[in-house]
């Protein structure tokens, strides 16, 4: 399930426009939802950071996010997403063919979510890219691990690099106990043409003592991601990325 690319392969590098409204995930079914109210999701919301840049400083003041059609999902304009130098190319995640990489913004979702995979799977439905029965299953089958997903214009780093050299470059970091967490897989989506187009990190729900590693009173949770000489960097804040039906990570 992990490789099913959903929607549109292609990235387009073009601002979208951002919907007035109430927030989809908290008002209506997912079966309700309108082109705007996924791209609304996709672009805007919690679990979603569009444009992060791979060195520098993201800080937006207003909301101009990229267009995420391939995947069919994308911050916010209150999306305080962060990013400082990296590592020199020699280091896990790196190489002198790749600084272009450094170049480009990334798209980062917090994958695992029950929001945007809905979004994800009504964006298919809509375009005729899938049933709604089918829909229905795959959202069924819930990720047993907490997911996020990169993705870019720009692959060919993942790509040369392959899926277990990125498994020593990428860590999620729980604010209240400084505790860091290393992926236990990365999977790559790859398109028609078997190029990577995104990778999925996925990182265990329960400590070793098989307690939550989420607690419910987290605040922030950052992601951060080695690509060649720079690090990517952007956080979740868990007390907004709730539906209608509670938390949703």
């Amino acid at each position: 399930m992990q490789r099913k690319i959903i929607g549109v392969l292609a990235i387009l590098a073009i601002a979208v426009t951002v919907w007035a409204g109430g927030d989809p995930w908290k008002s209506k079914p997912y079966q309700q939802w309108d082109e705007k109210d996924v791209m609304t999701v996709l672009q805007t919301s919690p679990w979603a950071k569009v444009g992060v840049p791979a060195s520098g400083s993201w800080r937006p003041m207003g909301m101009a996010p990229a267009d995420t059609s391939n995947l069919g999902v994308a911050g916010s304009s209150s999306d305080k997403s962060h990013v400082s130098a990296g590592p020199n190319s020699n280091q896990p995640g790196g190489d002198e063919k790749e600084v272009n990489a450094t170049s480009q913004t990334y798209n980062i979702f917090w994958w695992s979510s029950r929001t945007i995979r809905e979004a994800a799977e009504r964006r298919a439905v809509l375009k005729g890219a899938t049933t709604q029965a089918d829909a229905e299953k795959a959202l069924a089958a819930v990720p047993d691990s907490y997911q996020i997903l990169v993705n870019a214009v720009n692959m060919a780093a993942f790509g040369n690099r392959g899926e277990e050299a990125f498994k020593s470059a990428a860590f999620l970091e729980l604010k209240k106990t400084k505790q860091k967490i290393s992926p236990t897989a990365v999977i790559f989506q790859k398109g028609a043409d078997g190029k990577v187009v995104g990778a999925i990190f996925s990182f265990p729900k329960t400590t070793s003592n098989g307690e939550p590693l989420i607690s419910s009173d987290e605040k922030e949770i950052d992601f951060s991601l080695r690509i060649a000489d720079s690090w990517i960097r952007t956080f979740f804040s868990p007390k907004q990325m709730a539906d209608s039906q509670g938390v949703d990570l």
